[in-house]
């Protein structure tokens, strides 16, 4: 039998910290860019 030890504080989208973590740059890299051609837009 397995047990699965996963960290309860740990969000139910990702498997582990790693990935959270990598999700969490992407995010904000994403929202860099979309802000900066928002601006560039609107100049």
């Amino acid at each position: 039998m397995k047990v699965n030890k996963r960290d309860p504080e740990l969000p139910p989208f990702a498997s582990s910290w790693r990935k959270f973590y990598r999700l969490l740059i992407y995010w904000l890299i994403l929202l860099i860019v979309l802000f900066y051609l928002f601006t560039q837009y609107y100049k």
